[in-house]
């Protein structure tokens, strides 16, 4: 006599345990341990990408910074040397001012008067010359011979803006080229001189070349497109250097957002993009102090952060190739896990699984036996056993041969499976020709009817080929409300005793058991 036992997972097709609870844990094992995977791989990745990301724009910052201060200190610089020039000028003026308002030099020649009125204007750098004029606009004294300044002096701003106010501030000029044969550019300053009752006397100017902070600017290095600009307060460009063809000495620019703001800021820094190069820039700007002239440093931010963007190209390329290689290493990984798991998985189907039918074996079925009992005791539902004994099986394999006997095994296992419609209905191979199908909360009344639809399809079957003759079954049922103290093999000893008194009473039958005792359902004439 054949002795296996085999477990069945209902399902409608063919009879495969990995479709049943016995692999729903390895299916779930590996669900979860691929989420784990891919959980941890997209924080590792994640964390790189943020570690990274935090470097490469603390690194920007201080590199905008470091720009930032190394313009500031070149700002620092001119505002010094322009204080420094312009109070030069503006010393003079005021001497030149004290000394003609107190007549000191009246009991002198004029030549001489003229000497010692413009002896220190001569030691000023880029001194294009120095000038009284009277309230009539009429030049009485000048430092330079045959000086020409236009038929319309009173309307000039530098002569007109004393007049009109009484301030004692330095004024400065527009720029304008001089008539020489150069045209170069020049700046005039300008003091008002008053009379003891403070009425308007007059003005003192001071006229300079621009040349000089041009040549002051000259050896500083900004790298490309980076500019220092000088302005009045009012948008006025006075020098420019590098110059270029779009902006000339002298134009109003007043209007443009980007030079709008840092003349009223006044000072600060901020990147924009700017209107005359097309391109984002870096503005350090500072009004000197007390004086109407705002200092303004240009940097490109292409030049300014080159070294950072080869940085970050190298640094995010090496990024993208290691999160690239942990992306890749993760997905061989799961490759060879889900390989493993397939792995044990077989194994696992050769540990439950009985080789001749492909149900699982009696090893499988102690297990959920057992589960299900646990589930009974947890929540008061009933739990329902069917044994079935395949009836004469010893003659017939005798008889006919272990090949064909294995064959009605097989057959009878597959009708068993075909009734099993629930995922938690389960059949075994119990012994040999034994079969045992457990069917979790399920009442007497539903496991009498599947074991009579069980009969039924097993006694409908054609003969097995060889076998001339057809098989039929008997079966024993039993339900129980497991108690918290009731052992699981109360189950199978009652589906036992109830299985040998359907093989008394005759065989092709179903005999049911339960507290009150035994139940036989006997077949129909016609199904016999």
């Amino acid at each position: 006599m054949l002795a296996l036992s085999f477990l069945v997972v209902s399902h409608p097709g063919a009879v495969d345990i990995s479709e049943g609870r016995a692999i729903s844990f390895y299916v779930r094992t590996q669900a979860l341990t691929r989420r784990r995977l891919i959980t941890a791989t997209a924080l590792l990745v994640a964390s790189i990408l943020c570690i990274v990301s935090y470097f490469l724009v603390r690194e920007y910052r201080n590199t905008e910074q470091e720009a930032t201060r190394s313009a500031f200190n070149l700002v620092q610089l001119i505002d010094r040397e322009l204080r420094n020039t312009v109070s030069l000028y503006d010393t003079t003026l005021m001497s030149l001012i004290n000394l003609f308002q107190s007549r000191a030099l009246d009991s002198f020649p004029a030549p001489l008067q003229n000497t010692l009125l413009f002896h220190t204007a001569s030691n000023l750098p880029s001194n294009d010359g120095f000038y009284v004029l009277n309230a009539a606009g009429n030049v009485i004294a000048t430092s330079v011979p045959d000086v020409v300044l236009g038929p319309h002096v009173t309307e000039e701003p530098w002569f007109k803006v004393h007049r009109e106010l009484d301030s004692a501030e330095i004024f400065i000029s527009r720029p304008f080229q001089t008539s020489g044969k150069n045209g170069d550019w020049s700046i005039r300053f300008s003091r008002r001189m008053s009379t003891p009752d403070g009425a308007f006397a007059g003005v003192a100017v001071a006229q300079m070349k621009l040349d000089y902070f041009t040549n002051l600017l000259r050896g500083l290095d900004l790298g490309p497109d980076g500019r220092i600009s000088l302005f009045r307060t009012d948008g006025i460009m006075l020098v420019q250097y590098p110059p270029i063809p779009s902006i000339s000495t002298g134009e109003d620019l007043g209007s443009h957002p980007n030079y709008v703001r840092l003349l009223n800021e006044g000072y600060g820094s901020f990147i924009a993009l700017s209107e005359i190069y097309q391109a984002s820039r870096l503005y350090n700007f500072s009004q000197v102090y007390n004086l109407p002239i705002v200092v303004v440093v240009g940097l490109s931010t292409e030049y300014i952060f080159s070294n950072w963007w080869h940085t970050a190209l190298l640094i995010g390329t090496t990024t993208l190739l290691l999160c690239l290689g942990i992306i890749w290493l993760t997905l061989l990984l799961m490759h060879e896990l889900n390989l493993r798991q397939q792995a044990e998985r077989s194994l696992d189907e050769l540990t439950f699984t009985d080789p001749l039918s492909g149900l699982a074996n009696r090893r499988f079925l102690d297990k959920t036996l057992a589960e299900e009992w646990r589930f009974a005791q947890r929540t008061g539902r009933p739990v329902s056993l069917l044994m079935i004994d395949i009836d004469h099986f010893k003659h017939f394999n005798d008889l006919h041969g272990h090949q064909t006997g294995d064959e009605a095994i097989r057959r009878v296992a597959k009708v068993i499976n075909t009734h099993m419609r629930r995922p938690r209905d389960l059949a075994t191979r119990y012994d040999g020709e034994e079969f045992a199908v457990v069917l979790a909360d399920t009442d007497a009344a539903g496991a009498r009817q599947l074991a009579e639809e069980i009969r039924s399809s097993v006694n409908a079957m054609e003969p097995v080929p060889q076998g001339k003759q057809k098989l039929t079954i008997s079966l024993g049922a039993c339900t129980c409300y497991a108690k918290p103290k009731d052992e699981v093999q109360v189950l199978l000893s009652m589906a036992d005793k109830a299985l040998y008194q359907a093989k008394k009473g005759g065989r092709n039958r179903v005999v049911a058991i339960n507290e009150t005792g035994l139940n036989a359902i006997k077949p129909t004439p016609e199904t016999l």
